[in-house]
């Protein structure tokens, strides 16, 4: 029990290791504006994350049946992987703001530029009619 208990830490430290690499690349992909890679790294930290909430279930099973004693020699490698998991954390946090800021921006550049896309219009018996998209022209300059 002890020698996979280790086997499981080493390989939830591993999967920690390649996440935060991800991460970085993810952070390289969006300055780039380069969207394929970072659909594709996106789909690469999600797998990465279901393997390691597995490896969690699992240590959390065989952590509940061990002692306190039991746990001593782990003691590093825990504080170790707890490091780990809160630098991607706050990485997520950060990618997660600069998203919803993005997002934000986005709305408020359509909203001045469709103003009444968002407004219901009503027919004269007073049922909710959809709005029609207007028309609009973009011009890109390179």
């Amino acid at each position: 029990m002890n020698e996979e208990f280790a086997a499981i830490l080493k390989r939830m430290g591993e999967i920690l290791d390649s996440i935060s690499e991800k991460q970085k690349l993810l952070r390289e992909a969006v300055n780039q504006k380069d969207w394929n890679k970072l659909m594709t790294l996106i789909s690469e930290v999600n797998f990465l994350s279901d393997s390691f909430k597995s490896f969690d279930s699992k240590r959390e099973k065989i952590q509940s049946n061990m002692q306190r004693g039991d746990l001593s020699p782990y003691t590093y490698d825990l504080s170790v992987l707890r490091t780990k998991l809160l630098r991607c954390k706050a990485e997520n946090k950060a990618f997660a703001s600069y998203v919803n800021i993005s997002r934000t921006f986005v709305q408020q550049v359509v909203e001045k530029a469709l103003p009444h896309s968002r407004n219901k219009n009503y027919s004269r018996n007073g049922a909710i009619l959809q709005p029609q998209p207007q028309s609009v022209v973009v011009n890109q300059l390179f």
